[in-house]
């Protein structure tokens, strides 16, 4: 069985959770057997796997697999209820006891507690936040209990973790790794046979699975980001601390995953030994079918749309004041975001301070971009990092030109400046240049054909069956 394992996914999600989805239609295509399996309490777990189109029985969850038991491992578990909750507020007005049922039955039972704020001591206000979490099974029977500890350099921890009647016991577990060893043995053991754990991201899984290796099994570790920050700048090498470990213990993992080429080579400079433990396969494709023709550009503005979470490292905020520059010279544009995340009230500050409101939209979240993109001329980017950039594929497919910086690794693997899209400058410590920057490639897009550029030509190689192909030599290969 080949096991993708991940901290979470929900309602909305980042890259790397359509990084699994994609990966998990390849196996299909290929023949691959997979199972995704999430180690974070989720409590929309069955809503988001309706919404992304999942089968139940191919989405297992650590906690669910704690209250179920039985076969669940092998059929996962189904709505059964509208998922309710309830919040008890003491006479201070503060939060006490949250419960919530989900719509699988599983009740969650969470205390809170009030407490100083250790990571700002000179905050005054007391922080509520949960101090222990219990679950019980349908049946009211009370299957799970464990703590949270706000540690002052680890954040939440997980700790003290009780299981009650347990294939017959209790048992207990000190810490998160353990609890994970225990559970991935589990797995182990509800699929005889070889075995493969892709781990996608979650704190602690990689070490959990080192240091108590499934038998007859393979690591392959998914890398969804640029390992370094800037490979220039000693003082801060590191794009994502989740990678430290991987770095740290590269030959315990049988293959590490990267998106493409330039980052092989890239991780290939200081692991120049793991040639053939280092492969490269695309996170996202274009469907094998031909797409529809792509309709000539309408007359009017400059149509720009750009779809991610709303996060800072996706530095959205240049490519809003970029388009609000452009329209300020006189260029009819306009910018539609899509996505969802925490930068969502900056960003809309930025428009309205920039006076931009009526040319520059939030749309939210979609799940038919597929759709979207071809009412569009052009895509922008203003992140300064991409490991792939499932989104440029997507938009390359639509027939869209993709505005962005000379990001590694993604933009400078998959556009062509002046071919399929514009490849600008930047520079991490300057705002105001690389905006300019980003505003000099939207004067070049609105000076040039872009219906007529290659871009639906530069994505051939990405097909999905010239992709499930890649996973099938691999997953034989081991």
């Amino acid at each position: 069985m080949n096991f993708f394992v991940n901290a979470a996914m929900g309602l909305g999600n980042s890259g790397v959770e359509h990084a699994e989805f994609y990966r998990a239609a390849r196996f299909e295509q290929a023949k691959l057997p997979y199972r995704f399996v999430f180690l974070d309490l989720i409590k929309e777990l069955r809503a988001a796997t309706a919404k992304w189109q999942l089968a139940d029985e191919r989405v297992l969850n650590l906690w669910e697999y704690c209250v179920f038991g039985g076969d669940y491992l092998t059929t996962g578990a189904a709505p059964t209820q509208a998922e309710t909750s309830d919040l008890i507020i003491d006479n201070t007005d503060t939060h006490r006891l949250r419960t919530t049922v989900t719509d699988t039955g599983m009740r969650i039972v969470e205390h809170l507690v009030k407490y100083p704020d250790q990571h700002h001591p000179d905050n005054p206000v007391l922080l509520v936040g949960t101090s222990r979490i219990e679950l019980f099974a349908p049946n009211g029977e009370r299957k799970v209990m464990f703590e949270l500890l706000d540690d002052v350099n680890r954040g939440s921890v997980l700790t003290n973790i009780h299981l009650f009647a347990e294939r017959g016991q209790h048992r207990f577990f000190q810490n998160a790794v353990t609890l994970y060893q225990y559970f991935f043995a589990q797995l182990a053991a509800a699929y005889p046979g070889p075995s493969n754990w892709l781990i996608d991201r979650g704190e602690n899984t990689d070490e959990a699975l080192v240091s108590a290796r499934p038998a007859n099994s393979h690591l392959l570790y998914m890398v969804h980001a640029d390992q370094l920050a800037d490979r220039d700048d000693v003082r801060y090498p590191l794009w994502n601390n989740h990678y430290e470990y991987l770095l740290d213990h590269l030959t315990e993992f049988d293959r590490v995953v990267v998106a493409t080429e330039l980052q092989r080579q890239d991780l290939l400079v200081d692991f120049p030994t793991a040639g053939a433990r280092v492969v490269a396969i695309p996170v996202g494709g274009v469907s094998d079918a031909a797409p529809a023709p792509r309709p000539a550009r309408a007359a009017g503005p400059l149509r720009l749309i750009t779809a991610s979470r709303l996060a800072s490292e996706k530095h959205i905020d240049l490519a809003i004041r970029a388009v609000a520059a452009q329209h300020d010279s006189g260029q009819a544009v306009t910018f539609d975001i899509y996505g969802a995340g925490g930068e969502e009230s900056k960003l809309r500050d930025l428009i309205k301070e920039l006076k931009a409101d009526d040319y520059i939209q939030l749309k939210g979240l979609s799940n038919t971009l597929a759709t979207v993109y071809p009412q569009y001329d052009a895509f922008i980017s203003a992140s300064f990092s991409e490991g792939f950039g499932l989104t440029y594929i997507e938009a390359l497919n639509a027939g869209l030109p993709v505005i962005t910086l000379k990001a590694r690794f993604g933009a400078l693997a998959l556009i062509q400046d002046g071919v399929n899209g514009f490849l600008q400058d930047f520079k991490r410590d300057d705002a105001d240049y690389t905006v300019a920057q980003l505003q000099a490639g939207l004067t070049r897009a609105a000076a040039s054909d872009l219906a007529g550029m290659a871009t639906r030509a530069s994505v051939a190689n990405y097909q999905d069956h010239v992709i499930a192909a890649k996973w099938r030599t691999l997953i034989d290969a081991l």
